[in-house]
């Protein structure tokens, strides 16, 4: 559940010879290729000055929903180029992450705690705390966790 960016920029296969022939054959890689039926956030430019805002949007959401996204392009696309402008710095979105700095769920004894497994109700994403940050110390990995709590469940 962390967020990251993944960027491939597809090359044609085998062939008779490169410049003839250009492929998008990871597109199903892409998408069914995790464990489950985990789905993934693809995206994909559509033209050479494309791939600057596709690779914000997708840095975008890879932020937004603490989830890994992947940007497919192609050699067309990477080897290509076209009249671009260079976007103003305010221009650009804002990417900087809210990290929590305190406690998020308060029990019924009115304890104030935090819970590392909340889910934000718009985007479902946990709240993510810096390691370290005292008083935010959780347990992480792959066993199976209680929701909310993230404590072991048995």
């Amino acid at each position: 559940e962390l967020p990251l960016l993944i960027v491939d920029i597809q090359r044609g296969g085998p062939s008779t010879g490169l410049p003839t022939k250009t492929e998008q054959a990871d597109l199903l890689q892409a998408m069914y290729g995790r464990n489950g039926e985990a789905p993934v956030p693809i995206v994909a430019p559509k033209t050479p000055a494309d791939c600057f805002d596709a690779a914000l949007d997708a840095a975008r959401i890879a932020l937004a929903y603490r989830t890994p996204v992947f940007l497919l392009s192609d050699g067309y696309l990477a080897n290509g180029s076209e009249p671009w402008r260079i976007p103003e710095p305010d221009e650009l979105p804002d990417l900087r992450v809210q990290f929590a700095t305190g406690p998020n769920h308060t029990l019924a004894d009115g304890t104030e705690v935090f819970w590392p497994y909340k889910r934000d109700p718009q985007t479902l994403a946990r709240p993510w705390a810096v390691p370290g940050t005292p008083g935010l110390e959780h347990r992480i990995g792959g066993i199976e966790k209680q929701d909310g709590t993230g404590n072991i469940s048995y």
